[in-house]
């Protein structure tokens, strides 16, 4: 396998655990706080405000679980 094709198919990985991510945030978002009934097309303030809060706590939870699970598998590494 050559450096190129290594690169690949880490680069395609990476695309893929962050569309696991983002499909797990959306389902948990949404589910949260989007009523299963809804009568209006568009979000209220509040529907709107709580997925904006919803996704960055998420996001923030990944982060530092993958810093402590990257300190853990490579404990010589300095942390970022």
């Amino acid at each position: 396998m050559t450096d190129l094709s290594a690169e690949r198919q880490m680069q395609m990985f990476e695309i893929e655990m962050m569309q696991k991510v983002f499909s797990s945030m959306t389902k948990a978002c949404l589910k949260k706080c989007i009523p299963p009934r809804y009568h209006d097309g568009d979000l209220s303030k509040g529907e709107a405000v709580c997925l904006d809060r919803c996704a960055a706590k998420f996001m923030e939870a990944y982060m530092q679980t993958t810093k402590t699970l990257g300190a853990i598998a490579n404990p010589g590494l300095p942390s970022q």
